[in-house]
């Protein structure tokens, strides 16, 4: 028979082995049922037989970017980035011939790829002259492997020339090189662009990105844009064939409406579209090779997020069969395990044995937690742009950790659990830190005024600058949770309270921004759903005081 060890709870308590087991037991249940389904591989439409037609191409990795003016291209990089390309494509699409960029072409021709090459125009007259000098002797040389010329890549949309000087300009390329030529760009613009821009090029290169059309469409809708995009240029000129120069789906980033970014999503898509282009006839490329983390810089997560490969060259998921989400989630389950079991050592180390029921609990919530932990750690290292995001994303996990490691235990204390001090103490103890003593109350007043500034900080921005901003749910769901638990174990959540200014305050801003974001995502945004349940349990302490604020006590009566 199992015998207790002796351990102070209170005056005296004992650590119960029984209880520490099925903590762990519910624990591993929990981590094993929420990666299980996190990483199910989920049955995928197959794509037809044969490689893809074309795929963007660019060398950048790790910290690499465009925008380095000293940056060049390693030829040995593009060497080993073709060979794996050619593996699944016959054609590679560049965007821009310098940077180190035309050593692409020679070694695209000992793989046996064709070339999109692409002639960079924007608003410098004298860099436009020099793309196209560069372009021109570099189709001249290589005039076997370059399947067209691409003068210009969304310059309308940019606003950066007119389609007068583009028509020019892609006249000129075709008059100097002899080879096909095109202009590319966004459908709406080649639908209000004049004939003569159409009339001075070979054929018309549309993009067409459902995830970032002004009405996201997910990836199972995502063909019928394709489709509506195709159909109505082709009216507009049925004189010209259709060429997709760009179209994908993320694997990562922010959801948009019904647009979820997913492997699976990325393979559903892309699969469905080469049968759907099969069928048709359409000619395409894909955005893209592989992914570029520079892009998180303009476009957040998504923008890094397109590719077959991910930045280290590795396939983001098998071009046949089923498809995970999570394809490493048993790597992750292990190591969501190891930080539930450090939780529930601490726990009952710290004296707090208990019954099964309650231990059953803790180890569900350390368990939960812990897979909450993992999921905002993957999260931080796919958004994280700079060393002063990686920071701020530290510190948002230290306190995810700290309201993990201390609330949960707090909650089974019922009416006796510690009330987090009231902000305005909070901001006393800031200004003089040695004049108070710094007990629990403070301590957990503190953490929850950090989550709630941190919280209110990204509610805002979601609320009035989302387009390339994510959804933190990971990072904040556990403080949420807990401190909503304890204002209601403790009966704190709908008291009226006066003279709580601070708290009223932030109730009312997290309250309007919880409504602007749901107004402005549509309740068909799970991940903004989601978003708002977790701003309205962060209010849910303040009910009170936002109540103290509008709602006048009652007069005592007359003696």
């Amino acid at each position: 028979m199992i015998r207790d060890l002796p351990l102070q709870q209170d005056a005296a308590v004992k650590v119960n082995f029984l209880s520490l087991a099925i903590g762990l037991a519910a624990a591993a249940a929990t981590i094993s049922g929420l990666w299980g389904m996190l990483g199910w591989q989920r049955p995928v439409p197959e794509p037809p037989p044969g490689k893809v037609h074309c795929v963007s191409y660019t060398p950048f990795c790790g910290g690499d970017s465009p925008f380095d003016p000293l940056y060049v291209a390693d030829p040995q990089q593009i060497d080993a980035d073709l060979r794996l390309v050619s593996g699944v494509s016959d054609c590679i699409r560049l965007y821009a011939p310098d940077q180190g960029l035309g050593a692409a072409l020679p070694l695209a021709e000992r793989f046996g790829l064709k070339v999109l090459l692409g002639i960079w125009i924007g608003r410098d007259e004298i860099g436009n002259e020099k793309q196209i000098a560069l372009g021109v002797a570099l189709a001249k040389a290589h005039r076997g492997a370059v399947k067209a010329v691409v003068v210009g890549n969304e310059v309308l949309l940019r606003g950066e020339q007119t389609a007068k000087t583009m028509a020019e300009l892609a006249a000129r390329v075709k008059r100097e090189t002899g080879l096909p030529v095109t202009y590319a760009d966004v459908t709406d613009f080649w639908l209000t662009a004049p004939r003569e821009l159409a009339g001075a090029v070979d054929f018309i290169t549309i993009h067409v990105l459902p995830y970032w059309e002004d009405e996201p469409a997910a990836a199972a809708r995502g063909l019928d844009v394709v489709r509506s995009a195709v159909e109505r240029v082709q009216a507009r000129f049925p004189e010209k064939p259709i060429f997709i120069g760009e179209t994908g789906f993320p694997s990562r980033g922010r959801e948009r409406g019904t647009a979820v970014p997913s492997l699976v999503s990325q393979a559903f898509y892309l699969r469905g579209f080469a049968a759907y282009a099969e069928q048709s006839g359409l000619d395409y490329n894909l955005i893209e090779a592989f992914d570029q983390p520079w892009k998180r810089l303009l476009e957040g997560t998504a923008g890094g997020s397109w590719g077959l490969f991910d930045s280290a060259r590795t396939p983001k998921f098998p071009w046949r069969g089923p498809v995970s989400n999570r394809p490493e989630w048993r790597i992750e389950a292990a190591a969501s395990l190891g930080i539930a079991a450090l939780l529930l050592l601490g726990w009952f180390a710290a004296g707090r044995a208990m019954s099964l029921r309650r231990a059953a609990f803790l180890g569900c919530a350390a368990g939960a937690g812990a897979t909450l932990l993992v999921l905002q750690i993957e999260h931080s290292w796919a958004a994280s742009r700079s060393i002063e995001e990686s920071i701020v994303e530290l510190l948002v996990f230290a306190q995810s950790l700290a309201a993990l490691a201390l609330l949960p235990p707090e909650l089974l204390k019922g009416r006796a659990a510690v009330s987090p001090a009231p902000v305005a103490a909070c901001l006393d103890w800031l200004r003089s830190p040695r004049a108070k003593p710094f007990g629990r109350a403070l301590g957990f007043g503190l953490l929850r005024l950090s989550v709630a500034v941190s919280a209110l900080v990204v509610s805002l921005c979601l609320a009035f600058d989302p387009r390339y901003r994510d959804f933190p749910i990971a990072a904040f769901a556990v403080p949420a949770v807990a401190f909503a638990g304890i204002a209601l174990v403790r009966g704190e959540a709908f008291a009226r309270r006066q003279n709580y200014r601070e708290e009223s305050v932030l109730a009312f801003l997290f309250a309007v921004s919880a409504a602007i974001i749901l107004v402005n995502e549509t309740p068909l945004n799970l991940a903004a759903d989601l978003w708002g349940a977790i701003e309205l349990l962060l209010l849910l302490p303040w009910t009170g005081a936002l109540r103290g604020l509008f709602v006048r006590p009652a007069p005592a009566p007359a003696a």
